[in-house]
């Protein structure tokens, strides 16, 4: 990060973020722990948890967050007292849960980050007709983008917006005009992989990182091999509010906001 950018964001530290799709697996939840102290992340963001009982695990030092009480696929880690409050902004949902994160701040208001954490599971497909497939996401991201500054997880969709010679669905390049018509940009460097099928197919970019680039700046994104244990692999990021932004978030049609708060 430069001098300049160092300056603009002096006394606001940033979420330093991990995403792991663990694919249900223990072990993969485990190597996601093991890689916690190398990215010195505060929040964890984790797709197809390995749930004990339906319940995801806890960890120490970090408040948990489910997307649902039952088969929850996206769980958030919140490292405790880094943050100045954090709160559920979003119903319950399988598929996703939305978070408000109150940075320490020496501002006058505290800047906040707002955060959604999806698994755009596959839900439907015709295989005799070959049907595009239907994921439970698709008709609610333009919500989940209007309440969000940044958006991630696994979207299982593939477009040459960040995997280069794809032919992308009409589902993917949804996607794609959602969020350029939210103003969003892409977190990941393009044409880097984050799928490493197991099978030996060839590697893919899945795991994607959307945000807002009016209302925060992400930084330092990459992956991390030496933490893969299954055929996705770990990222890293960092999330910093911009000066002077405090957006107040309307138009989406949740009932229920601030439905958990945690200080």
């Amino acid at each position: 990060m430069s001098n300049t950018t160092q300056q603009q964001y002096a006394g606001r530290p940033p979420a330093r973020i991990l995403q792991y799709n663990t694919g249900k697996s223990p072990t993969a939840f485990q190597v996601m722990q093991a890689a916690i102290p190398d990215t010195d992340a505060n929040i964890l963001l984790v797709q197809e948890h390995p749930l004990l009982d339906g319940t995801p695990s806890t960890l120490d030092d970090f408040h948990c967050f489910s997307s649902h009480k039952q088969a929850c696929r996206a769980v958030t880690y919140v490292r405790k007292k880094a943050f100045k409050s954090t709160s559920v902004i979003s119903d319950p949902h399988a598929d996703f849960v939305v978070m408000s994160v109150i940075l320490h701040s020496k501002d006058r208001k505290s800047p906040s980050i707002n955060i959604a954490n999806c698994y755009n599971r596959l839900q439907n497909r015709n295989w005799r007709t070959r049907d595009q497939p239907t994921h439970p996401l698709d008709a609610l991201f333009h919500e989940i983008f209007a309440l969000a500054d940044l958006l991630v997880g696994d979207m299982n969709k593939h477009h040459p917006r960040w995997e280069a010679g794809r032919q992308p669905s009409q589902w993917a390049q949804n996607l794609v005009d959602i969020y350029n018509a939210a103003d969003f940009r892409l977190a990941n460097t393009p044409n880097t992989p984050t799928l490493y099928p197991i099978n030996d197919n060839k590697p893919a970019v899945l795991d994607l990182a959307f945000f807002n680039q009016d209302h925060i700046t992400v930084t330092n994104w990459h992956t991390h091999l030496e933490h893969k244990a299954q055929d996705h692999t770990p990222i890293s990021y960092q999330a910093w509010p911009k000066t002077g932004t405090h957006q107040e978030y309307k138009g989406y049609n949740w009932k229920n906001t601030n439905r958990a708060r945690v200080a």
